[in-house]
């Protein structure tokens, strides 16, 4: 797909407009609606008798702790049930979104039926995973996660990355949104020399809040799509001058300079939210999904406002945002019920069902015909706008060389947050990579 389509896929934001049949006279009209609503009603209560006669289903699904996709899946099980009561669906909250956590549950032959999984989590859970290719859901969905030929994941969402400020403090400081990285630190140098408020909230002890910056952060400053792949053939990336390098030290001053609190190491992300929406913080860095859960705290996005994080040295580079697919759901090929492990997730993408998530999580459809209408995201996107960056993020040889070096961006992070020395951490990082490099040759 170009970038192109996927520009207009994301940003362009419509609304849905409602075809009205007419009928040839009220009468014909009444009396077709009639016979309809009588036969809806009999197929309704032959399929709910089929269903309850049939044998008892529980299907999991389990979903990383994203509080707004758990609940509102967790209701809407409770439909799917009332259609199907022989079928349970258990929502089940796992403690990470990194796959680490379904590591321990493959390992012991307990995968659940259904679950969310991370593009770049793929080339380790493939052989655990349905191919989808025959699914209604996967010829309708733009984003389809393909692996080694094979549609394996279907992702939910499509999202772009933002830092949200507070308009009003931005004001009272006189400051601009920063278009450029030096500019950055020094919107941050100035809210830190006010002190009223912390410049840049950042829940440093759940260590994937670092994930804008280190995770992401060298990939847009490389401009390469294939970052990934290419850093898999590099013995030695992490050197001085590399993108990893300049978004480490980016993280060491800001960490030095206590742009993000006297302690963030010790904040979580939860109280780092709840600083930010009490108007501690001016600035916290996170993706277009945090948008519903802002206005579920605050009610008002009347002091919300949403800008790229620019990772570029100056105003002549291009002004790029990660934009990517997420929440991608699978199905475990080994599952007792495959057949209604894939009934229900063709449900989940259903129109109505789809169109009734996708407003409630405000974030951009990943299937043809459906839009949602973001007022907020249309008008901060029209005032700062930016090029989508897209990388491929299932590439098979990162996948096996990061794995083989044990590399971790958010906890790199956390140690740079900690003082390691970043010299000390590029040569160990080398060391491992390199070696991880030659053992998959």
């Amino acid at each position: 797909m170009s970038k192109k389509k996927w520009l207009s896929s994301m940003l362009a934001i419509g609304l849905i407009t409602t075809g009205i049949l007419s009928g040839c006279g009220k009468d014909s009209a009444e009396n077709a609606n009639q016979g309809a609503a009588e036969n809806n009603t009999a197929t309704t209560t032959n399929n709910t008798e089929t269903a309850a006669s049939a044998d008892p289903v529980k299907l999991k699904l389990a979903i990383w702790d994203a509080k707004a996709d758990i609940d509102f899946w967790t209701e809407k099980a409770k439909e799917y049930s009332a259609q199907k009561p022989n079928v349970t669906i258990e929502v089940e909250k796992v403690p990470d979104n990194s796959g680490q956590y379904l590591k321990v549950r493959l390992a012991a032959n307990d995968m659940p039926d259904l679950f969310y999984l991370k593009p770049a989590a793929f080339q380790v859970y493939k052989e655990t995973m349905l191919p989808l290719d025959d699914l209604q859901a996967t010829a309708t969905n733009k984003f389809a996660t393909k692996i080694d030929g094979k549609v394996l994941g279907l992702p939910l969402v499509s999202f772009s990355e933002f830092v949200y400020y507070h308009p009003s403090i931005f004001k009272a400081l006189n400051l601009e949104v920063p278009k450029t990285l030096p500019q950055f630190l020094d919107v941050m140098a100035k809210l830190k020399a006010d002190g009223q408020y912390t410049p840049l909230s950042i829940g440093g002890k759940d260590d994937w809040t670092f994930y804008p910056f280190m995770e992401f952060g060298p990939h847009l400053m490389s401009g390469d799509e294939d970052y990934m792949a290419n850093l898999a053939k590099n013995k030695a990336p992490f050197g001085a001058g590399s993108t990893f390098d300049q978004v480490a030290n980016l993280l060491k001053e800001i960490s030095d300079k206590k742009y993000a609190g006297p302690d963030a190491l010790s904040i979580s992300f939860d109280q780092s939210t709840q600083q930010f929406e009490a108007g501690k913080a001016a600035m916290i860095a996170l993706g277009q999904w945090y948008y519903p859960s802002y206005m579920d705290k605050v009610k008002s996005d009347e002091d919300l406002g949403a800008f790229p994080l620019p990772f570029r040295a100056d105003e002549s580079q291009p002004l790029t945002s990660m934009t990517l697919s997420d929440m991608n759901v699978g199905i475990n090929k080994d599952s007792k019920n495959t057949e209604e492990a894939k009934a229900f997730l063709e449900w989940m993408f259903s129109k109505d069902v789809y169109q009734s998530y996708i407003n409630t999580m405000q974030q951009s459809s990943t299937i043809d015909g459906v839009t949602v209408d973001n007022p907020f995201f249309n008008k901060w996107t029209q005032q700062y706008p930016f090029t989508p960056f897209i990388y491929n993020a299932t590439d098979a040889g990162f996948a096996k060389v990061s794995s083989a070096a044990q590399y971790d961006t958010h906890k790199i992070a956390q140690s740079i947050f900690a003082g390691k020395s970043i010299g000390d951490l590029e040569k160990e990082l080398n060391d491992k990579w390199g070696k991880a490099v030659d053992s998959n040759q």
